[in-house]
């Protein structure tokens, strides 16, 4: 059964997170809506601030709840009025590029297709952008639903990290994500800042923290100032099995024996991509991320689009760059719609990183394609561990001008 339509074809955005609510908010600006709906397909009903939930899951302080989940109704506003989108709460379990019984889609360019929502529903699309961002492990694995039911997540890992004596975090296996690395010395410099008499110990399967898209000189730098928190740091080690023995113990792939009452997975996300099985192999990486070309779309699928964290492309994954995601996105999406061949290319971001250790130290990291700057404490405070970057976020939404 699919969703009732008006004869207006749809553009529709799939995810709501960093990229995908920046995409609607331009497309709400320029797309022209007495030609096209305009549609976002999200799992859950706000949006997640994940800079924030780091702190939320380990503190009361600062009352973050309100900070790391906006609701769409909230975020699709503009001068105080509501932005035309409609938003359909549910997840997605597929994409097919043909509309049912060979219907045009209405765009009068001919392609198309539906998006298959979980429960036999769909929505069809004449253009669809794909942002469905990634699933965490441990702590940030929040659960799909209510505000209320990711609230009780909160309270029961506050109570978790309140109890804990012995924490062990297990960092690794993200390959090229420096910023999943760096949630290791975060949680690390929260669960400080909520006590000093915690044993806090990080294993981290690479010989430095962070990945190889830094340079040794920051990520050592990192690592000193983790130990200088009195963290232990364990690298080029692992833990396989994250099962605690009887004894409050865990051992290492190397064989080291450490007392735990609590482990905590910082091994990486996964992307949010198994709706795209039926696209075959020429589509998605061998990590499940989107293959794109310059355009942000899929090869061989020129109706179909994706940006942010599911974009399979030599870049840290970070909401700063999704702001670029979306320019070009939505300027190839617009092309499209009026039969256009795309010509607006992707051609990176410099590579930039303020990790927090705690509310008032960390570590921050520009490149510039050349030259690179590190910057300690004072910078890295004022630019996130402080804030955790709520305010400067807001403005990018435009929920503060």
């Amino acid at each position: 059964m699919s969703t009732p339509e008006v004869e207006k074809p749809n553009v529709v955005v799939v995810g709501g997170g960093a990229a995908g609510i920046l995409i609607v908010r331009h497309l709400t600006a320029k797309l022209d809506l007495a030609k096209y709906n305009l549609v976002l397909v999200t799992a859950t009903p706000y949006y997640t601030h994940h800079p924030a939930c780091i702190r939320m899951l380990v503190s009361s302080a600062g009352s973050l709840e309100d900070a790391a989940q906006i609701p769409y109704d909230t975020l699709l506003t503009r001068g105080g009025k509501q932005l035309k989108c409609r938003v359909v709460v549910r997840k997605v379990v597929g994409i097919a590029e043909e509309l049912p019984n060979g219907r045009g889609n209405g765009s009068g360019s001919g392609g198309g297709g539906r998006v298959d929502l979980e429960g036999g529903e769909s929505v069809e699309f004449s253009v669809v952008v794909l942002a469905t961002g990634c699933s965490w492990e441990g702590p940030l694995a929040f659960p799909y639903g209510t505000k209320e039911e990711v609230g009780a997540w909160v309270k029961e890992w506050k109570e978790r990290f309140e109890k804990a004596e012995d924490i062990v975090i297990v960092g690794g296996g993200a390959t090229g994500l420096g910023v999943t690395s760096s949630l290791i010395a975060e949680f690390a410099g929260e669960l400080r800042d909520l006590s000093q008499t915690k044993r806090i110990t990080i294993v981290h399967d690479e010989p430095l923290l962070l990945s190889n898209a830094y340079p040794d000189s920051f990520r050592k730098t990192v690592a000193k100032d983790v130990r200088r928190r009195d963290v232990a740091v364990i690298v080029d080690d692992s833990i396989s099995s994250l099962e605690i023995s009887e004894a409050s113990t865990i051992r290492t792939e190397k064989g080291r024996l450490l007392v735990a009452d609590l482990v905590i997975p910082c091994r990486g996300p996964r992307p949010n991509t198994d709706y795209l099985a039926r696209l075959g192999d020429e589509s998605i990486a061998a990590t499940g991320h989107v293959k794109v070309i310059p355009t942000f779309q899929l090869s061989g699928h020129p109706r179909i689009f994706a940006a942010g964290d599911i974009v399979d492309w030599d870049e840290q994954k970070q909401a700063e760059k999704y702001g670029a995601h979306a320019d070009v996105v939505v300027k190839n999406v617009l092309d499209i719609l009026r039969g256009k061949q795309p010509n607006a290319l992707y051609r990176g971001c410099y590579e930039s990183i303020t990790i927090a250790n705690g509310k008032s130290g960390g570590n921050t990291y520009y490149s510039f394609w050349g030259p690179e700057l590190q910057f300690g404490d004072l910078v890295s405070t004022a630019k996130k561990s402080k804030s955790l970057k709520v305010h400067s976020t807001r403005r990018q939404l435009r929920l503060i001008v």
